[in-house]
């Protein structure tokens, strides 16, 4: 599986399948690797070609810097991929954390990118906790000790359940997500050096309008992760954005998706 390479060390990893004309750009969450959407990408398909990539620290990957991931970086990155592949002319799937990817992608590349598919959005709206345990120094700080202390962690989270300051299902994903020592590495390093990629509903509107994107936020009635209502609040405010909703929590997204992505896909 080939690798894209940035001069300052960084490594992109990311498996291709398909041999069509039809180019797709492939995006996972956090904790997956590109094996996360096996389960919707058939390999001998002859009208698509599918790229589906590692996220720097999942999988094979490398972001080789203490620094955040800046859109200029990823850009340059992207650029090289593209080139080194013959690619004009893509679409964008991506879900959850990697949308930050994705919508990156979208912005830097606007006249290239034909859909933007986006499942479970993250870094489009503005959430609190994540605001304040990533920018500010002393939060960040904070963060740190608790993802390398794991008995204030646990304290913490005995804390938040007796409070019951977040949902139930919330506190049990989180938990499974920072159970190991690589798992809360994983969490704060994506955490913090992706913050930098983000964007807003207004940006997403603007590449709607003003490129002829096709823009599809879709979300998962029963998520607790990316709540379907907030995914729907930026189709409100941007009415040219297409929302979907269907009957799935977080982690079924993926595989419940499959035909309405495939449908956008066949139809741009």
């Amino acid at each position: 599986m080939p690798d894209v390479h940035h001069p300052d060390g960084h490594t992109l990893h990311f498996h291709k399948t398909g041999t069509g004309k039809t180019v797709v750009l492939w995006f996972h969450g956090f904790g997956q690797n590109h094996l996360a959407f096996n389960k919707i990408i058939e390999p001998d398909q002859q009208e698509f070609t599918h790229y589906i990539f590692d996220l720097f620290y999942h999988g094979n990957s490398v972001w080789a810097s203490n620094t955040p991931i800046k859109k200029h970086t990823w850009k340059e990155l992207i650029q090289r991929f593209l080139d080194e592949n013959g690619i004009t002319q893509f679409h964008v799937v991506a879900f959850s954390i990697g949308c930050r990817f994705g919508v990156t992608i979208a912005e830097q590349f606007p006249n290239q990118v034909q859909t933007l598919t986006l499942l479970a959005p993250d870094g489009i709206q503005f959430r609190f906790w994540y605001a304040l345990v990533t920018y500010p120094y002393l939060s960040r700080k904070l963060f740190h000790r608790i993802v390398t202390k794991p008995a204030l962690w646990n304290r913490l989270l005995s804390v938040l359940e007796f409070t019951r300051i977040i949902d139930r299902k919330l506190l049990r994903f989180a938990q499974r997500q920072m159970d190991s020592e690589q798992k809360r590495s994983q969490v704060y390093n994506s955490w913090v050096n992706f913050r930098h990629l983000k964007s807003h509903a207004t940006k997403l509107g603007q590449l709607a309008n003003h490129h002829k994107m096709h823009i599809t936020l879709v979300a998962g009635t029963r998520d607790k992760i990316v709540p379907a209502t907030l995914v729907q609040k930026l189709q409100y405010r941007m009415p040219q954005l297409h929302y979907h909703s269907l009957n799935a929590n977080h982690n079924e997204l993926i595989g419940m998706s499959s035909n309405l992505i495939f449908k956008l896909l066949h139809n741009q």
